[in-house]
């Protein structure tokens, strides 16, 4: 028997659709040949259905947190089976005894991989093992990839990287959150507990740094001009000064207030020659279809809602209500091969919603779109996100936000199969007295998708209408420019200095955390060191697709940080953790490291073994920095300390409750005062 090892059901369904699997099998799908033996066999996992085990499963003197047990390396790696996959679990190992050949059609990537390896290791299965490697998961992807299956050999290098990942994860969380705990933490108790992560802790960071540039922001004045001239029609426009790099300070402004003025005062009244008129007939594709972050980013700005809500969305559209495809993926771009799908996808949309019917007669199923790209899918698992073919379905049973959403991965899908928007770019250069003023225009030619996509988010994702007009007049955007050309004359009008104030940047969003995680961009204009930048822009940021808004979510539940009115800062716990821990641990360039070192292990370069050994190794040093600030802390007195004598005395924080004697529920030993006004005044003093 040959078995097919799925990721998850849906991915199962498709696969067995093409391999004529099916029947009613609690947990796999079969095909049998004549003599009504099984053939073949799909079955599936739900992701990780293992997981790594707590320390206290490698031995008792694990249970209490204490620096004699640390470091804890695991030189027997345990797993153990999530409660809720137990069931599942057994269909498999009951199936890996029969199968003659398992094929590992988990997602093509690292963490598939070990999805796949870690089931058929923990079970024992030794036999023949196969890799189903594709994208897509259409028909025509399946059939690709069936009859092109590698051998098992070419992707194990994935399993080891992957597996190297997961326990080196391990090995930092579990050691040094208790090894900073006790040495860092303000008190006891879970609202102490310091938690590190490899990715939770470098985005905390992000926070941290982001609110200490806003908190000590100093702003200074800066100027710029903006010219109105004059044709000899009496027609206005307006073009703006383009500062020379010799007048820019580091921020790229211009902070000489006389020079400006004095400009403007040469200028004023003056006719001068045009020196460029260009106009060029220029097209712009429509916004490509949704990955999980850009969706996430654009449903958390314009619903309001998190980007952990968008994500159970977004699952829910595709498991739950069948219209939407697989929403876990990085990638933008589909498959050359969906392309014969569009027909019946864009049909199944105008009988889920008929009011489509103008737009969809509009759009051309044959269009040539950018979004088919084969290299760009080949690079991840997954393909965009985009509608299915589902089309009878009374879209009433989703909730409002659900219908929101899945409107946005309709349009966007919609969007490709319409023609470009066209517009006619106008750039015209005025050189008066020695500098360059610009103005830049644009008249419409061809709405095209514009038409159909009215989202404010369409024209924010716009494409530079042209890069070069750097700092040319925004207002001529919408005001066609006056028709000129080279050499003619124009007359300054109006020249007015402006007068502004450098602000500093907005705290973060969900939306724009999870887009810094992803990018990296704002952490990387201070670094100054090439190699560094090659490195982390060779990665994908911090975390993963599928994991990023989950690392949000576990620092606001834990207390790192706080929302209010959709911003997030970070919390006093959030700053003394990222103050107290050493920088490397904080800091994405060694998750970015850690990739470079995880990739040369997929390359053969080097092996799992030797970057765990690295990172214990690495380990063993930090523990004991912190055992060496542990030993310095002062154990009976500060201000978080209090004497018994103190009970009933008036509360310190918020004088209206008195001190009372409490406890920890689950530690009675670790007894404290606390204020009578709990929980209006969350005052606590530790007693020794």
């Amino acid at each position: 028997m040959q078995l097919f090892l799925c990721e998850k059901p849906s991915q199962a369904r498709d696969i067995a659709k093409v391999l004529g699997a099916g029947g009613g099998n609690e947990g796999y799908l079969i095909k049998k040949d004549k003599e009504s033996i099984a053939d073949i066999a799909v079955t599936w996992a739900f992701g990780h259905i293992l997981e790594q085990a707590d320390p206290a499963a490698y031995g008792e003197q694990y249970q209490k947190w204490q620096f004699n047990t640390l470091p804890i390396i695991p030189s027997n790696w345990l797993l153990n089976i999530k409660p809720e996959a137990k069931k599942q679990f057994g269909i498999i190992q009951k199936l890996l005894k029969q199968a003659d050949e398992v094929v590992i059609a988990t997602d093509a990537d690292r963490e598939g991989e070990v999805i796949g390896r870690e089931i058929l290791d923990y079970c024992g299965y030794r036999g023949k093992v196969s890799r189903f490697w594709t994208s897509g998961l259409d028909p025509d992807s399946v059939k690709k990839a069936l009859a092109a299956l590698k051998t098992g050999s070419q992707t194990e290098k994935l399993y080891q990287a992957g597996l190297a990942r997961s326990r080196a994860d391990w090995l930092v969380g579990m050691n040094l959150s208790r090894a900073y705990t006790l040495s860092y933490a303000a008190g006891f108790g879970k609202e102490h507990l310091i938690s590190i992560g490899r990715i939770q802790t470098p985005t905390l960071n992000l926070v941290v740094q982001r609110d200490k540039t806003i908190d000590h922001f100093v702003p200074y004045p800066y100027y710029s001009l903006a010219v109105m001239f004059q044709t000899t029609a009496a027609h206005p426009f307006k073009a703006i000064w383009q500062i020379p790099e010799a007048l820019k300070n580091t921020d790229g402004f211009c902070i000489d207030k006389t020079l400006v003025g004095d400009l403007a005062n040469r200028i004023h009244g003056n006719s001068y020659t045009i020196t460029r008129a260009d106009t060029e007939l220029k097209t712009t594709p429509a916004p490509l279809p949704y990955s999980l972050s850009a969706l996430q980013k654009d449903a958390s700005k314009r619903l309001g809602i998190s980007v952990s809500e968008v994500l159970e969305v977004a699952q829910a559209l595709y498991e739950k209500h069948k219209l939407t495809s697989y929403p876990r993926t990085p990638c933008q771009y589909l498959p050359q091969s969906q392309q014969a799908d569009v027909p019946q996808i864009l049909s199944a949309l105008q009988s889920l919603e008929p009011t489509l019917s103008g737009s969809l007669n509009q759009a051309n199923p044959q269009r040539n779109s950018r979004v088919w790209n084969d290299a760009q899918v080949n690079k991840h698992s997954h393909h965009a996100i985009i509608p299915t073919t589902v089309s009878h379905y009374d879209l009433n049973q989703l909730t409002p936000t659900e219908r929101s959403v899945y409107a946005l991965i309709r349009d966007r899908y919609i969007a490709q199969f319409l023609p470009d928007y066209q517009y006619e770019a106008t750039v015209i250069e005025i050189t008066a007295e020695q500098q360059v003023f610009k103005a830049a225009g644009q008249v419409p030619i061809q709405q095209g998708w514009k038409a159909f996509l009215t989202h404010s988010e369409e024209n924010d994702n716009q494409e530079n209408d042209d890069k070069e007009n750097g700092n040319a007049a925004k207002d001529n955007s919408k005001t066609p420019l006056p028709k000129l050309n080279q050499g003619d004359t124009v007359q300054a009008i109006e020249a007015k200095p402006a007068s502004k104030q450098t602000t500093p940047p907005p705290r973060f969003t969900e939306a724009s955390l999870l887009e810094e995680m992803r990018t990296l961009s704002d952490f990387l204009k201070g670094v100054n060191d090439e190699a560094v930048k090659k490195v982390l822009k060779n990665t994908e940021g911090l975390g993963t697709e599928a994991t990023r808004a989950a690392i949000i979510e576990i620092l606001l539940k834990r207390g790192f940080i706080d929302k209010q009115q959709g911003k997030l800062k970070a919390t006093d716990k959030g700053k003394h953790l990222i103050a107290a821990i050493p920088p490397d641990i904080t800091d994405p360039v060694t998750t970015a490291k850690w990739e470079e070192a995880l990739a040369k292990i997929e390359a053969g370069e080097t092996s799992s073994a030797a970057f765990l050994q690295a990172q214990a190794e690495h380990l063993h040093t930090l523990i004991e920095q912190a055992r060496i600030d542990y030993s310095k802390r002062p154990k009976s007195t500060g201000k978080n300390t209090a004497d018994p004598a103190q009970i009933g005395q008036s509360c310190p924080a918020c004088k209206k409750g008195k001190l009372q004697q409490r406890h920890l529920k689950d530690k009675p030993e670790k007894r404290f005062l606390g204020c009578s006004q709990y929980p209006k005044c969350k005052h606590i003093q530790w007693l020794q």
